[in-house]
């Protein structure tokens, strides 16, 4: 691994990815992180650690610095970057000046992600992706990932694999605010459920 240089700030990055990790997790199930947010720091990406499937909840959150092109912790970390990262990864290589990336698995945000990337008259374009086989370490490919998540186009959100919702910005709190429009516009698109008969019997008109 080629040596990194890091941000003379990168603990004040640390810090905001895991105060924007506190406002993904207040939508997730009570001490489970479904999530992670990134933010580049120099050349190293700062990104936060999350749960991975079969693995008890935690109750604290960890940020850990990693190598951009292979995702590997830098020398002295201790805590290990999530299965997205190579999808962190291929976004932040395409983000002018650095920035922040976020994603959820929260599945209520997934269904609305793909309300939103069905309605060809939605204000925003959702990038549908489905990555083919991983490598030999089980890993995503960064540069194949790359490929398929192109933002050169008018692009709002990703939605990978059908699984996981990621967003962007130039700081943690405008990829939050990406990741909430989308929400709000899937809230709009999806239609509201039918009152049931006991809700209808219930109404004064």
């Amino acid at each position: 691994m080629k040596p990194v240089r890091v941000h003379e700030e990168v603990e004040r990055h640390r810090e905001l990815v895991l105060l924007a990790c506190r406002s993904l997790d207040r939508s997730d199930p009570p001490g489970q992180a479904s999530g992670c947010v990134s933010m580049r720091s120099g050349e190293a990406v700062v990104i936060s650690t999350g749960e991975e499937d079969g693995e008890p909840p935690r109750t604290g959150r960890n940020a850990v610095l990693i190598d951009p092109e292979e995702g590997l912790p830098l020398l002295g970390e201790l805590a290990w970057p999530p299965p997205e990262t190579p999808a962190h990864l291929a976004i932040h290589r395409q983000l002018p000046g650095g920035g922040a990336v976020i994603h959820t698995r929260e599945p209520a945000t997934v269904a609305l992600t793909e309300a939103v990337g069905a309605a060809p008259s939605a204000s925003a374009t959702v990038l549908t992706v489905a990555p083919g086989p991983r490598s030999t370490s089980g890993r995503d490919d960064v540069a194949g990932l790359e490929k398929l998540i192109d933002l050169s186009g008018p692009v709002t959100a990703v939605l990978f694999d059908g699984s996981a919702v990621f967003t962007w910005g130039r700081s943690p709190d405008e990829a939050l605010s990406g990741l909430e429009r989308i929400r709000e516009l899937g809230r709009a698109l999806r239609p509201a459920p039918a009152a049931g008969p006991e809700e209808a019997e219930g109404k004064t008109w």
